[in-house]
């Protein structure tokens, strides 16, 4: 609930899950709330334009289990595409870690991308914005092929 507490302005903080739902850092984490915490932390780095942060959040040994791609749930794909996004806006910024930073978007993009091909439909939008983004950084196609990338992910 913090984050959406964040969103609607009632935190000083943007970033940070502390305020009237939780306090992040008074908080003792299992496996599983320290994924869910990962998630929810990786969604408002990427909404608030906090991307560095997004792409270098640590992952612990049991969040790599429960935020696998394959087979994993809803939210799980929705972290990996944050990630992805955090990541490809860094390569965008970080002309240095450029490399780096689209290849670990890209590995992500290929398994949503994997996902899709699996039948799972709940990947498609975050695909296509995906395609989007990475065009958009390679700079190959058009202003209008790129637009339309975009707007095909709407």
């Amino acid at each position: 609930w913090q984050l959406c507490f964040n969103l609607m302005g009632s935190s000083d903080n943007t970033v940070e899950l502390s305020g009237k739902a939780m306090n992040e850092k008074e908080f003792v984490f299992s496996d599983g709330s320290h994924s869910h915490f990962v998630i929810v932390k990786t969604i408002a780095y990427n909404l608030f334009g906090r991307y560095e942060l997004g792409a270098h959040l640590p992952l612990e040994k049991g969040d790599r289990h429960y935020l696998k791609i394959k087979g994993g749930n809803f939210a799980t794909m929705m972290f990996w595409f944050h990630r992805s996004l955090c990541l490809y806006a860094m390569a965008g910024e970080n002309k240095m870690k450029n490399r780096e930073y689209m290849a670990q978007a890209k590995g992500i993009h290929k398994e949503l991308i994997d996902s899709l091909d699996n039948k799972n439909p709940n990947v498609l939008r975050y695909v296509c914005l995906l395609n989007a983004e990475k065009a958009a950084l390679k700079q190959k196609k058009t202003q209008e092929e790129i637009r339309k990338l975009y707007n095909d992910a709407i």
